[in-house]
């Protein structure tokens, strides 16, 4: 399925296509990288088993600065005590979002993004925190050189 496909399925109400949010939690502290669907069933797309989890993802209203939220179901505190570890740690949670077609023979997954949980914020309902987008500007993405040698034209 291309992406135009995608777009055209995604808003159109007529053509049964259901699509779910996956993520994959990801931390130090962790045992292992948690994943996650949105829905009452669990499913298996590249080898890896998505278990069945309520969440939410609010967006920001247009007046707020705030970033987009994720909200999670605490249910029997099995999230809470997994995300509780990574409190007082120096490193966030990774959270790699995808959106995935479900109705189709295979199970096609769409990454949305990496994002960093931060914020967290646990009740006995709920675990709320904010993603923003992974943080990268350490990494070397290269640089040009502008000399006589390379740009004649630049130095007249």
């Amino acid at each position: 399925m291309t992406r135009f496909e995608l777009d055209k399925n995604s808003y159109s109400r007529y053509l049964g296509r259901n699509f779910k949010f996956v993520i994959e939690l990801e931390h130090s502290a962790f045992d292992s990288t948690y994943c996650f669907i949105n829905d009452t069933k669990e499913i298996e797309i590249e080898g890896k088993v998505y278990q069945p989890y309520p969440f939410d993802l609010v967006l920001p209203a247009q007046t707020e600065t705030q970033g987009t939220q994720i909200v999670m179901s605490n249910i029997q505190n099995i999230a809470a005590n997994e995300i509780g570890k990574t409190i007082y740690t120096n490193e966030n949670i990774i959270l790699r979002l995808y959106f995935v077609n479900i109705e189709s023979e295979i199970t096609e997954k769409y990454s949305a993004g990496i994002f960093e949980l931060q914020d967290v914020t646990i009740t006995p309902e709920s675990i709320t925190g904010t993603i923003n987008i992974r943080h990268n500007l350490e990494i070397n993405i290269g640089s040009i050189r502008y000399n006589r040698q390379l740009f004649p034209n630049l130095f007249l």
